[in-house]
C-alpha cells in the first residue's frame, strides 16, 4: 500500500483525479481509477462532489478552493474569523470568484461572489496557505465594501490602517472613499 501511505502522508485532504495521479506518480489511467475505486470501497476517501475526493477528515477551506478554481476565501468568513464582525456564519464559507454561484456539501454552504478579474487576480494581501488562498482581514473588508456599500463592521480596532488604505487602491473610487471614511472613525 505504498500509494495509500503517500496519499495519507501528503499535506492534502482534498484531491482531484489529477492531483492523485501527480502526487502518487501514476501515469496509467486504469491504475489510478482502480486505486480510487479501492479507496472508495474501503471508505478511506469519499466523493463529495463529482470529481473531488476527500479523506474522511478534510479541510473545508481546501474543499472550497477545489470546488471552484480562481477563488479565494474572503468576505464574512475572514471577517468573522478575525473578530471584525460578530455574526455567526459557521455553516457558510464565502469566497471571491469570477462568477457568483452557491454549492452545498453535507452541512456547509459555499458561496462564491463575483469580483472583476483585475481585482480577483491581484495578489495584494492574498495569503497562500498551500492548499487554499485566503484574504487578509483588510482585503476582506475591501472585498465586502466592493459588493456592499456602507457595510457595517462591528470591530475595526485591530486592523492595519496603512494596509487597508493601500489595498483599497486596487478597487473602484467608491471603495477608496468608503475606506477613507472608515479610517477616520477608527482609533
Amino acid at each position: 500500500m505504498k500509494y495509500l501511505d503517500k496519499l495519507l502522508d501528503s499535506w492534502k485532504t482534498v484531491f482531484t483525479y489529477d492531483d492523485m495521479s501527480i502526487l502518487l506518480g501514476i501515469e496509467n489511467n486504469n491504475t489510478i481509477k482502480s486505486f480510487i475505486n479501492r479507496l472508495l470501497k474501503t471508505s478511506i476517501v469519499k466523493s463529495n462532489f463529482k470529481w473531488i475526493y476527500t479523506l474522511n477528515k478534510y479541510d473545508n477551506f481546501e474543499l472550497a478552493s477545489k470546488l471552484k478554481k480562481d477563488s479565494y476565501i474572503s468576505f464574512e468568513t475572514v471577517l468573522k474569523q478575525n473578530g471584525i464582525i460578530f455574526q455567526d456564519y459557521s455553516n457558510t464559507i464565502f469566497l471571491a470568484s469570477n462568477n457568483s454561484i452557491s454549492k452545498k456539501i453535507e452541512d456547509i454552504s459555499f458561496r462564491y461572489n463575483k469580483i472583476k478579474d483585475p481585482i480577483l487576480f491581484n495578489p495584494l494581501w492574498i495569503i497562500n496557505k498551500w492548499t487554499y488562498l485566503i484574504a487578509s482581514p483588510e482585503r476582506a473588508i475591501c472585498d465586502r465594501l466592493y459588493l456592499s456599500s456602507n457595510y457595517y463592521f462591528d470591530n475595526l480596532e485591530n486592523i492595519d490602517k496603512q494596509k487597508l488604505s493601500l489595498i483599497s487602491q486596487i478597487y473602484n473610487k467608491r471603495v477608496i472613499l468608503e475606506v477613507k471614511k472608515l479610517l477616520k472613525n477608527v482609533k
